[in-house]
């Protein structure tokens, strides 16, 4: 998944929230990642944002839109 040019396709607050839209785009079969999901003990400070393959953007958003609106 290296050479994959990823976009932003959900921005989150909580890493359990974040997780459960990342399982449910792999289950999909849309790759993806967690950005800033490091972030350790600052929860509620900087956001997780869920990153999918650009290619893969549309697909994504059609997904999060019918199984998990904001």
């Amino acid at each position: 998944m290296e050479d994959m040019d990823f976009v932003p396709v959900r921005t989150c607050q909580s890493h359990e929230e974040a997780t459960i839209i990342q399982n449910a785009l792999q289950e999909e079969g849309i790759p993806c990642t967690l950005d800033n999901d490091h972030q350790g003990g600052l929860t509620g400070v900087l956001a997780i944002r869920i990153m999918v393959p650009s290619e893969r953007k549309e697909a994504a958003d059609q997904f999060l839109t019918e199984h998990h609106s904001e």
